[in-house]
C-alpha cells in the first residue's frame, strides 16, 4: 500500500481526500454555528412520522408576529411523541421561515464532524506516507 501511495496518482488521491475532508468539516462547523444563531421558539409535537428507518415530527410553533407555523422536522435526537414540548430553531427571511430544525439537532453535526475528523487523520497519515522522501539505496 505504501508503494502505491508514493506514485503520482496516489499522491494526488491522498491530497484530494485530505482537502475534501477538511472542506466537509468546515461546512459542518459553519452550518452548525449558523443554526445556533437562528431564532428559537417552544413548539408542540403534533405527529410523529416514519419514513423507512428514519423518523420525523410535525411540530407547531409560534412566530414573532403571533402566527403559528407547522413544519415537518427531522428527528435526530430522542424519540418525540404527540404532545411533547420541543424547542425549534428557525431562520426568517423577509418574514417567512426558510429553514427550521429541532434544537437538539446538534447531535447529527457532532457525529458527522467526528467522522470527518477521523477521515482527516487518516488522510493526513496517507499524505505523510505519500510525500515522505524515498529511502536511498546506498
Amino acid at each position: 500500500m505504501a508503494k502505491s501511495l508514493k506514485s503520482s496518482t496516489g499522491r494526488i488521491v491522498a491530497g484530494i481526500v485530505l482537502v475534501g475532508a477538511i472542506a466537509g468539516l468546515a461546512f459542518v462547523i459553519r452550518s452548525s454555528s449558523e443554526q445556533k444563531s437562528w431564532a428559537s421558539a417552544e413548539g408542540t409535537v403534533r405527529e410523529r412520522l416514519r419514513s423507512g428507518k428514519s423518523y420525523s415530527v410535525k411540530v407547531e410553533y409560534p412566530l414573532p408576529d403571533g402566527t403559528k407555523q407547522v413544519a415537518t422536522l427531522s428527528e435526530n435526537g430522542p424519540a418525540r411523541h404527540p404532545g411533547d414540548r420541543v424547542t425549534v430553531r428557525y431562520d426568517l427571511e423577509i418574514g417567512k421561515v426558510v429553514d427550521a430544525a429541532l434544537a437538539d439537532n446538534d447531535e447529527a453535526h457532532w457525529v458527522v464532524g467526528g467522522m470527518l475528523g477521523v477521515v482527516i487523520l487518516g488522510a493526513m497519515f496517507a499524505n505523510l506516507i505519500a510525500w515522505a522522501p524515498k529511502p536511498r539505496d546506498d
